[in-house]
């Protein structure tokens, strides 16, 4: 057999040229023949692939304009999206020495080939701008210092709405044929489609932490409304447990689950107040407020996205030396960010006791010091107690 061409990827050898490999589907390549849009398919994929290992929008659509301008042979490109009303198109992003710049620039929707392609939800492929009349230098060109000479244009659209626009500037001279082809259209259409996703999965993500932080705000409202919290002791708490936990360098998940058990430590008390009236007469309030840990627990352990933080708040007043409650632990059986919480929550109890003494910062944190280290390997772990003493002279210093 003859062999005039080969798959690109999976090697499959056969007598003639096709556009795809008819083994893989992927593209074919053959002496003095290289099917550059099969290429491009093979290079989608692995732009794909990767694509989920990128969080960050920005970053990930900087990833997608370099792959479009590699993959279309183009000398620069940029990601447009529509404002809230629709009426104007912003750079999301843009390359090029003044792509800042460029960021700053608003092109009112149906003006010019983006503002057009935005308004009518059509592709445009235009090889000479300068004789196309929707093109305007004044939107653009005129403050970048870009000369456009070719361009294609793209909508970006999920679910039937248009989102903003995609492009590509001037085919490189050095590219084969010179000018952009339908071919390029094709990758264009496609890699837009994934930014669109990217786009929307990244809003999706942003309204979702926005309601859950607000959520958090109300829930923590709710703890300090109770006589026993001041305002503001949730967030102290969740502060000076992270300062701490960064001075024994703890990071990552372990730190985070600081953060948010720091912050919903008290967050029992709620159920603690409800059963209280629903036991009125047979159990003491006092009795029952000790079981706010477990009950604090149990209310986040079932919620994915905070149920690490579930056996902190359980242990959150267990004591170095097993005198905490609900389960007597003891030293290293307590998890290390409940030993600080723990710690800290009583650091701030001890503070509040001498609230109206109408003492000075330094007299405040002389006593506070003097507490700690009265109760170092006693109550409170030594390693968190001396992180917390570096902490405090490093505040002081700075």
């Amino acid at each position: 057999m003859s062999i005039y061409a080969k798959c690109s990827n999976c090697e499959e050898p056969f007598e003639r040229l096709f556009k795809f490999c008819p083994n893989c589907g992927l593209s074919v390549v053959g002496e003095g023949y290289t099917d550059h849009a099969g290429v491009a398919v093979r290079d989608l994929f692995n732009i794909a692939r990767s694509f989920s290992s990128v969080l960050d929008l920005e970053v990930l659509l900087k990833k997608i304009s370099n792959a479009v301008e590699r993959l279309t042979r183009s000398e620069a490109s940029s990601v447009m999206l529509l404002d809230d009303n629709k009426e104007y198109l912003y750079f999301k992003t843009a390359g090029g020495e003044k792509g800042n710049l460029v960021k700053t620039i608003k092109i009112p929707s149906g003006h010019g080939i983006a503002g057009w392609v935005a308004k009518n939800g059509q592709p445009l492929l235009i090889k000479d701008v300068s004789k196309d009349p929707r093109f305007s230098a004044s939107l653009a060109d005129d403050k970048s210092g870009f000369k456009t000479r070719s361009i294609l244009c793209v909508p970006m659209i999920i679910q039937d709405e248009i989102i903003g626009v995609m492009e590509v500037l001037n085919k490189k001279s050095n590219a084969p044929g010179g000018e952009f082809t339908t071919d390029d259209l094709d990758i264009l259409e496609s890699l837009s489609g994934f930014a669109a996703v990217s786009i929307v999965n990244s809003r999706l993500t942003s309204d979702q932490k926005n309601f859950f932080a607000n959520i958090m705000e109300i829930l923590i409202a709710a703890v300090e409304s109770r006589p026993r919290n001041s305002m503001g002791h949730c967030w102290r708490v969740a502060q000076a447990s992270c300062s701490i936990a960064r001075r024994l360098k703890i990071s990552g998940q372990s730190y985070k689950n600081i953060y948010y058990a720091a912050i919903l430590h008290d967050l029992g008390y709620m159920g603690v107040q409800r059963q209280a009236r629903e036991r009125s007469g047979s159990v003491s309030y006092e009795k029952m407020e000790h079981q706010h840990p477990i009950i604090g627990s149990e209310m986040v352990s079932t919620i994915h996205l905070i149920e690490g933080c579930a056996p902190l708040i359980r242990a959150h007043h267990e004591m170095w030396d097993g005198s905490g409650f609900p389960s007597g632990l003891k030293k290293e059986s307590i998890p290390i960010g409940a030993r600080i919480i723990s710690f800290v929550e009583a650091m701030e109890d001890f503070k509040d006791s001498f609230d109206g003494e109408n003492l000075d910062e330094h007299e405040v944190r002389v006593r506070l010091e003097q507490f700690a280290s009265e109760n170092i390997d006693k109550l409170f772990d030594p390693q968190i107690v001396a992180a917390y003493l570096v902490e405090s002279t490093a505040g002081i210093q700075s």
